[in-house]
C-alpha cells in the first residue's frame, strides 16, 4: 500500500478546465445518436463511496469517451484507483492506495443530458468474481455533472456506489521542477515550438505552439512547471558525471521527505555530461527505491547550438528548438515508465516493438536512417503512440507514477530469434568464471562479416538503448537486464570494413532489479543488437559462470556487498556523496581485504579510477569540489591491482587490463612521472600484442604515449 496525504489528493489537480477548446467528434459504440455536451466529459473524476459505507473510500476516475484536448486522440476507456480513507489522530483525514482498474472496451451510449458508460471492469494486481461497472455522467448548460459510479458482482445484489465530481480535463496532473545551472541560465531555459516553424512536417499538422505543458496536456497529463528555477553555481566544473548526478538528485529529493511515489518530477538543466554525446539522461536509481524521480538535459550538447534567445528567425534555430523540446518529453516520458519505441517487448505484459512509430518514446535517427532525421519529422504530429497514451492515461497507478513500481520484468531466452547467418555478427564473451562477488564484466562485439563496408551504430551500453541483455540465473528464472539510467545523445556511427569490429565492456552486476550475479551457478546470457532502422541481431548463448564462496569470511562479507547501497556505489564506479558513503566504505574494506584475489583487483580498479578525478556537490546553490583528486592513492590501488593479475592472468579481460594500464600512465603522468608513465604504456603494447591484441589498437596506445611526453 501507498500512502498519500489525503488534503494533498484532493488539492493536487488543477482546477477544471471546461470548455477550454474545440470539441472533436467521436465515434460512440453502442449508438448511432450523437449527443455532444458544450465541454469534454472526458477528464478527470474524484469522489467518495455513498454505498454500502459512506466515506469508506475514494475514487479517482478517469474517462477518456470523447475529446478533452484539441490535438489529442480518444482511447476509448475509463479507468480507476481506490483509495482507503481513515482519520489519522495527528494528521486528520488520510488515504491509503489499494488498486487500479481499466475498462478496455466500454460501451458508451449518449442521450440529450447524459452517457451512460458500462463494461466489465479489470483489476491490474487483484483476481476478483467478474465485475461490471456502470457510469452515469449528466450534463446542463451550466456544465459537466456529478459522476455517480457503480460497481455490481456479476450474478449477485452486491454493489458500491461512488458519487465524484469532474476535477479535470486531463486524466492525470503532475508538478515538474526544473533547476538551472549557472553556465546555463540564459533563455530559452525552456522549450517553446510554434509547430509550423519548419518545412519538414506532416501536411496536416496542426499550428500550435508546443511547450512541455502542452505536449503532455495534449497527452492527458495536466502539467505545471514550477515558475521559479532554483539556479546553481557551477563555476567549479560544468561537467556532470554519473555519480554526481545521482548525488544531486539524492540531495534534491532529501529536501522534501514526504510519501513517495508522488506526481512530481524535478529536472536539472547542466551544462554537459562526461560524454559529451548525451543530451538527456533518466535518473532510475536512490539509494532506496523508489527510482523514476529525474531528468537531466544538457543544453551545451552540439543538438541545442543554435537554440535563439528570442524567437525563432530560421529553420535552423527552429530544428534546435523542436529537439530541444523533444528532449524534454522523451526524458519525462522514460519517468511515467514508458520504454523506447523499438523495445516495447520488455514491458509487462510485453508488447510489440514499434521501432517505426512516430513517437515522442521513438529516436528521430532510428526511425528511417537511410533516409536521415528528416524522415521522421516530416510524419511526426508531435505526440505519444495510442498505446503509449493509454499507459499513460489509464495505466496501472504505479507503473505510471514518479517513483513507483518498474514497468519491466523479463522475459524467457526462448522469446528470441536463433542467431541466423547475415552480414552482421553479434556476441559475447567474458573470463567465463568469476569469483563469488567479483563483478561481472561482459565484452559485447559487433562485427562486419560481409564483404563490403557498413555504418553501425557502436554504442554498445544498455544505458543507450541499443543493447538488451538476458540473464537467465541459476534458478531457471530468466530477467532483462536493465541500467539504472537511459542516456538520449548522438548515435555513435562508425564505418566498419569487411572483418572490421568493435567490442566494448560492460559491468553488469548491478542495475534496476539490484544484483543479478548474487547466487554461485552457471548463468546463461543471451544479448540483442538492435541498431539503426529495423536491424535486430540476436548473440549467441554465452555461460557465465559464479564460484562459491571459499570461506565463511566469504560468505558473511556477501550479505553486505549484495545490497542495495553497495551496488550503487559499484554501478556508478565509485562516488564521494554521502548518500553512499556506506557503500563505499565497504568497497574499500573489501578492497583490502580481498586485495589477493580478482574481486580486490577489480574493486581496487574502480576505487582508483574515482579517486583519479575530483568529486563535485551541491551546496547552498553552488557547486563546489567535495574531494579533491588523490593521485597518489589511486596509484597505490592500481598497482595493487596490476599486481594481482600478473600472478593471475585471469584477473581481467584484455579491455579492463588496458583501461587499468591507461589510468595507471595518467596518474604517473599527472604526477610529473612522464618517462615511467610511458614505459607502462610501451609494456602495454607489448603484452596486448602477445595476447593478439589488433594493430589499431596498439597504434593508438602508442599515440597517446606520445601525448603525455609533451
Amino acid at each position: 500500500m501507498v500512502e498519500t496525504s489525503f488534503d494533498e489528493k484532493k488539492t493536487g489537480y488543477a482546477p477544471a478546465e471546461q470548455g477550454s477548446g474545440p470539441i472533436l467528434s467521436s465515434s460512440s459504440s453502442s449508438t448511432e445518436n450523437r449527443y455532444e455536451p458544450s465541454y469534454p466529459v472526458s477528464g478527470h473524476y474524484y469522489g467518495e463511496m455513498i454505498v454500502p459505507d459512506p466515506g469508506r473510500s475514494a475514487l479517482d476516475l478517469r474517462v477518456d469517451i470523447d475529446a478533452h484536448h484539441a490535438h489529442s486522440p480518444v482511447m476509448h476507456r475509463v479507468s480507476g484507483d481506490i483509495y482507503q480513507l481513515y482519520n489519522s489522530p495527528l494528521e486528520g483525514e488520510k488515504a491509503v492506495y489499494q488498486e487500479s482498474w481499466v475498462v478496455d472496451t466500454p460501451a458508451v451510449k449518449w442521450s440529450s443530458c447524459e452517457v451512460v458508460i458500462e463494461g466489465s471492469v479489470r483489476y491490474y494486481r487483484s483476481e476478483y468474481p467478474p465485475i461490471n461497472v456502470r457510469i452515469i455522467i449528466p450534463w446542463s448548460s451550466q456544465g459537466i455533472g456529478q459522476a455517480e459510479v457503480t460497481f455490481t458482482t456479476v450474478g449477485t445484489s452486491t454493489h458500491t456506489v461512488y458519487c465524484c465530481n469532474k476535477v479535470c480535463d486531463a486524466f492525470r496532473s503532475v508538478t515538474l521542477e526544473v533547476d538551472v545551472c549557472q553556465s546555463m541560465n540564459k533563455p530559452p531555459l525552456l522549450p517553446s515550438y510554434d509547430t509550423h516553424a519548419h518545412s519538414h512536417r506532416p501536411a496536416d499538422l496542426p499550428k500550435w505552439n508546443l511547450t512541455i505543458e502542452e505536449a503532455y496536456n495534449s497527452a492527458g497529463i495536466a502539467m505545471t512547471v514550477n515558475p521559479t528555477h532554483s539556479i546553481i553555481d557551477d563555476s567549479t566544473n560544468p561537467v556532470w558525471n554519473n555519480a554526481e548526478l545521482h548525488d544531486a538528485m539524492e540531495t534534491y529529493f532529501s529536501q522534501y521527505p514526504g510519501i513517495w511515489p508522488k506526481w512530481h518530477v524535478w529536472c536539472l538543466l547542466a551544462s554537459s555530461h562526461e560524454l559529451p554525446g548525451v543530451a538527456g539522461i533518466m535518473f532510475d536509481w536512490s539509494v532506496k527505491p523508489p527510482g523514476r524521480q529525474g531528468i537531466a538535459v544538457f543544453r551545451n550538447h552540439p543538438w541545442f547550438a543554435d537554440l535563439p534567445s528570442s524567437a525563432l528567425a530560421h529553420e535552423t534555430e527552429a530544428a534546435a528548438m523542436r529537439t530541444f523540446l523533444f528532449c524534454y518529453v522523451h526524458e519525462i516520458g522514460h519517468a511515467f515508465n514508458l520504454l523506447h519505441s523499438w523495445q516495447k517487448s520488455r514491458a509487462n505484459p510485453p508488447q510489440r516493438d514499434r521501432p517505426d512509430a512516430l513517437s515522442w518514446m521513438n529516436y528521430p535517427y532510428r526511425y528511417d536512417h537511410r533516409n536521415g532525421l528528416n524522415a521522421f519529422w516530416s510524419n511526426f504530429c508531435f505526440r505519444f503512440d495510442d498505446e503509449e497514451l493509454i499507459h499513460l492515461r489509464h495505466g496501472d497507478r504505479n507503473t505510471v507514477i514518479l517513483g513507483g513500481e518498474p514497468l519491466v520484468e523479463g522475459a524467457a531466452l526462448s522469446t528470441i530469434p536463433e542467431v541466423t547467418e547475415g552480414p552482421i555478427q553479434f556476441l559475447v564473451r567474458s573470463k567465463g568464471y568469476f569469483h563469488f562477488m567479483e563483478p561481472v564484466i561482459l565484452e559485447l562485439k559487433v562485427k562486419n562479416v560481409s564483404d563490403t563496408p557498413m555504418s553501425l551504430a557502436t554504442e554498445l551500453n544498455p544505458e543507450f538503448g541499443g543493447v538488451l541483455l538476458h540473464i537467465q540465473r541459476p534458478d531457471g528464472h530468466t530477467m532483462i537486464y536493465e541500467p539504472l539510467l537511459c542516456k538520449m545523445g548522438e548515435p555513435e556511427i562508425r564505418e566498419l570494413p569487411p572483418g572490421g569490429r568493435h567490442c566494448q565492456n560492460i559491468q553488469v552486476s548491478f542495475g534496476r532489479h539490484g544484483h543479478y550475479f548474487d547466487e554461485p551457478g552457471l548463468y546463461r546470457i543471451r544479448a540483442v543488437y538492435q541498431g539503426l532502422g529495423e536491424v535486430f541481431i540476436p548473440s549467441d548463448i554465452h555461460h557465465v559462470r559464479i564460484g562459491y564462496p571459499l570461506s565463511r569470511e566469504e560468505d558473511r562479507a556477501a550479505q553486505t556487498f549484495y545490497s542495495q547501497i553497495t551496488g550503487m556505489a559499484l554501478y556508478l564506479g565509485g562516488s564521494d556523496s554521502p548518500f553512499l558513503k556506506a557503500g563505499m566504505d565497504y568497497l574499500r574494506t573489501m578492497a583490502e581485504k580481498f586485495q589477493e584475489s580478482p574481486v580486490g583487483a577489480h574493486l581496487s580498479l574502480i576505487l582508483a579510477q574515482n579517486l583519479a578525478h575530483p568529486f563535485h556537490r551541491i551546496t547552498d546553490g553552488k557547486r563546489f569540489i567535495y574531494r579533491q583528486a588523490n593521485p597518489e592513492e589511486a596509484l597505490v590501488l592500481t598497482n595493487r591491482a596490476a599486481k594481482q593479475h600478473e600472478q593471475d592472468e585471469t584477473t581481467f579481460q584484455n579491455i579492463t587490463y588496458h583501461h587499468l594500464a591507461r589510468t595507471k600512465a595518467t596518474l604517473l603522468a599527472t604526477l610529473g612521472r612522464k618517462r615511467e608513465a610511458v614505459q607502462e604504456l610501451k609494456e602495454l603494447i607489448e603484452y596486448l600484442g602477445g595476447r593478439g591484441v589488433k594493430r589499431d589498437i596498439l597504434d593508438e596506445i602508442n599515440a597517446y604515449a606520445k601525448k603525455l611526453t609533451l
